[in-house]
Formats: C-alpha cells, structure tokens, sequence
C-alpha cells in the first residue's frame, strides 16, 4: 500500500472465507498441535537413530515423515493466516484486497485505480445486496467482491471512492443506480441500516471541534424536509458543500456559508449584502459551462444554495489518475473555459469566480467543461476571520491582499494551466513558466502561463476574450 492521501479500512466478511477459516480452527488439533509434538519427537528419534548408527533406511524414513509433517503444519498455518486476512483498505491511490480476492489478479493484492479498464455490478436485483458482486476488470485480470461480505454504508464508501477516482467511462451505469438504492434505504437520520453520521461526528469531533460552526451530519434534512444531505462533499472555514436529495429524487449540491457568531456587526450586515447579492447573480447566470443554482435559502442562520449536480471527474483527479495532459487537450479544455470566463466577466456588475483551481473545474459525463463552486461572500469572511477562500497555490497577489478582480480568475486559469501541463501545484505567489517541468511544451502555450500567473496584473492578458484569441492562435 503507497498509504497516499486518506485511508479507510473496511471489514470484507466472505462467506467462503469464514467456511474455510472455520475448517482450518476444527482441524487446528491435527496441524497446529499434533503435527508439531510428532516432529518434535521424530527428531529427536532421528537424532538418536543417528547418534546410535541406524539403517540407511529407517533414517530416510524418518527423515521422510519429517518433512511431511512440516508441509502440513506449514499449509495448516498458511491457510489459516489467508483465511484470517479480511481487510479491505481504500485510498485515493488506490485499494487492497484480502489475498484469496487477488488470486484471480494474479496475486497483486493493491490494484491502483489507474490499473481498472471497468467496474461491473453483477447479480439482477439492486435491492438485494446479498445477491450482487462487484467486479474490477485490471489489465492483469480481476477481482471480485460480494457485497454481502459488506454492511451497506461501507458499500457506499466504496461506490462513492469508485466514482471519485475513475474515469465516468470506466463505470458501469447501474453503480449510480446502486447509490440510490443504498440512500433510499436510510429513510431516518439514525437509520443503522445505512449511517455515515457516526463516522462523521466522530470525524467532526476529532479534526473541528476548535471551531464553533459544525457542518451538517449526513441523513440531516432542509427544507421542511424536502432537501436530505446524503453526504459531505468538502468543508473549509466557515462553508461546506454537500451532496444532497431533492424530494427523494434528484441529487443536487448544496453549497452553505455561515457568518461567524463572533463577527462584528459590521461584517454581518456586509456578508449578508454578499451573500443574497450573489444568489442573485447565480440565478440568473444561464450558460451551460457553468454549474445551474437553482435556489438560495437562509436556514438556521446559514445560507445556501441549492446547484445542479455534475457526474464527471475535476480536473485534479484526471491528472492524477491519468497524467499531465496533452498540450493540445489542455488547450482544449482551456478555450472551453476561456469563453466560460468571457461569459462571466462580460456581466452587469461582472461576475468574478474568486477560487479557480483544478478542483473547481469538473469535466462532465459527455467531455464538456463545467465550472462550479463561486465564493465571493466567502472571501469576505475569510479575509476577515484569516481563512481565505482558494487554494494558496492558485490564489493572485491581489486576491491574497482582499481585492479579487477578473484578471484575478486569469490568474487562477494560468495557475490550474500549469498543474495540467506538468501534474503539480504552482509555487504560491509566484510566475509560473511549465517548460521546466515539461521541456517538450511549446513556446507560445509557455508563455502564455507566464503572462497569466505575472504578478502584476497589467501584465496579464487583459480579458478573458483576450485570452480566448492567444489560445485559438496558438491552436493554429
């Protein structure tokens, strides 16, 4: 196991496994008790027979039972620690399986995400568990789970991972399928059927509990009921974003922003002006590169607001999964975006996203780019409270100093350009130039970083529109 980024380990209850491990412990009294004294004894008898000079004969022989009362201790002992293993552990690089789960993978126990060509629901009824597998298809082979060696919210942790760090292609379609039928299943927050609330409080409790705002739990429900938070999507300062149901149906994302209790009155007044100012501006965005709002709502003194839900990958989980992209299908995706931001900034007052990054940045289900997460209240309060909204590495010089303009959102496109092209982070605050990561990249697309994270904004490009003709020209 590479042991990057989060682990969870989960329990992998196999039937079969449990069959043979209760073979092995019945038969413990022949291999692991009566086995060891016999070889103990018929050593010392060799030892003896030797010392005393007997037959040729009689000393192969007992150096023949010798030997096969080893090998059956051995398998005994081997068999039974196999049969033991049922660990299942799941990582963002990739997961392990019990060793008799690999034999069909030819005993590569860590399969990497990037090693699956397809996942595949097997068995007719969704809604009978006990009678589905779930199939990973590896260039080497494949390795099957019964999902009734699983409880079910470890089958959603794992369908989830799934989803998370493959590619939508590599997926089959009853997987979401599946999902709904495991949260239809926990009609009430405390249902033990299917409950992340404790792992979350407990999550909660340990990583958050020197802040006052706590997000919400999974199984919680809004809108008298009409909205019910399947699970967190991502949490940081004073916001969190959350996968939700809408009327047991649709599945939405939820974005919730809170004022800090101990905010002077004056940046309450501020932040609540920000926050319906630009719920306003979200719901009248209508471009289809940008994530849909559909609805803002003010609840127990949160706001939220209620977006459309993307199935695809962002933009840092492809590289990782796939590598640094193509110059020709980073140009690509960025002239998608160009005119995305070209869209944006040409509104009355312009709309300036604040936290452009790979993470913000979701290639949808039928290749097209889609932006989301917009954060100007949350910059507000984070400048206010020392949390700045944006990943350090893509946040502008200005942005950094609290004053975020269009070119700024140009900054975080250089930024999210540079990761694309070379597969890591920008150094923060600084020009970016690729090619010393990747020497084969051209000129023109090299330069056209360097003048979009430059931290003096005259000398970036000075719209987006601007931005959209260097990389037509540069395709050309």
């Amino acid at each position: 196991m590479s042991g990057h980024g989060q682990e969870k380990v989960i329990i992998y209850d196999s039937p079969v496994a449990k069959a043979c491990l209760l073979l092995c412990n019945l038969s413990m009294p022949f291999w692991g008790f009566l086995a060891p004294v016999l070889l103990a004894l018929l050593v010392m008898v060799m030892a003896l027979m030797t010392v005393f000079s007997g037959g040729r004969e009689s000393l192969i022989g007992t150096a023949s039972l010798i030997f096969y009362l080893s090998i059956f201790y051995m398998i005994g002992a081997t068999l039974t620690g196999l049969f033991e293993d049922s660990n299942l552990t799941v990582a963002e690089d990739g997961f392990s399986v019990p060793v008799l789960n690999s034999l069909s993978n030819n005993f590569e126990r860590f399969i990497t995400w990037r090693q699956i060509t397809h996942v595949v629901i097997e068995g007719q009824d969704l809604s009978d568990l006990n009678s589905l597998k779930i199939c990973f298809k590896t260039g080497q082979g494949s390795v099957t789970l019964d999902l009734n060696g699983l409880v079910a919210s470890d089958i959603e942790y794992l369908l989830v991972s799934i989803s998370n760090w493959l590619p939508t292609s590599a997926l089959d379609n009853r997987i979401e399928q599946l999902k709904e039928v495991l949260w239809n299943t926990a009609s009430e927050p405390g249902d033990t059927l299917l409950s992340y609330t404790k792992m979350w409080e407990e999550e909660l409790s340990n990583r958050y509990s020197a802040t006052a705002y706590m997000p919400l739990n999974p199984g919680q429900r809004l809108q008298d009921n009409k909205l019910k938070v399947i699970r967190q999507l991502a949490f940081g300062g004073w916001s969190a974003i959350y996968l939700v149901q809408e009327s047991n149906t649709s599945l939405r994302v939820l974005k919730e922003s809170v004022i800090p209790p101990g905010a002077n009155d004056a940046l309450k007044i501020k932040a609540q002006e920000m926050f319906c100012r630009e719920a306003a501006l979200l719901l009248k965005l209508d471009c289809p590169g940008v994530v849909k709002v559909y609805d803002h709502f003010i609840e127990d003194s949160r706001h939220y607001l209620l977006l459309d839900y993307i199935s695809g990958q962002n933009l840092r989980q492809k590289v990782k999964l796939e590598g640094p992209c193509h110059e020709l299908d980073a140009l690509d995706y960025f002239l998608q975006l160009s005119a995305i931001f070209q869209y944006l900034h040409e509104q009355v007052p312009a709309v300036v996203h604040r936290d452009v990054t790979p993470d913000n940045i979701v290639i949808a289900a039928d290749g097209q780019i889609k932006l989301i997460d917009f954060g100007a209240a949350n910059e507000l309060i984070g400048t206010a409270t020392g949390t700045l909204v944006g990943k350090q590495s893509y946040i502008s010089p200005e942005q950094f100093r609290g004053h975020a303009t269009t070119t700024s959102d140009l900054y975080g496109l250089g930024a999210t350009m540079f990761y694309m092209l070379t597969g890591q982070d920008p150094e923060p605050l600084s020009q970016s130039s690729p090619e010393i990561l990747s020497p084969s990249l051209s000129a023109g697309l090299n330069l056209l970083v360097e003048e979009l994270t430059a931290q003096d904004q005259e000398q970036r490009p000075g719209s987006a529109a601007e931005l959209k003709k260097r990389i037509l020209a540069l395709q050309e």
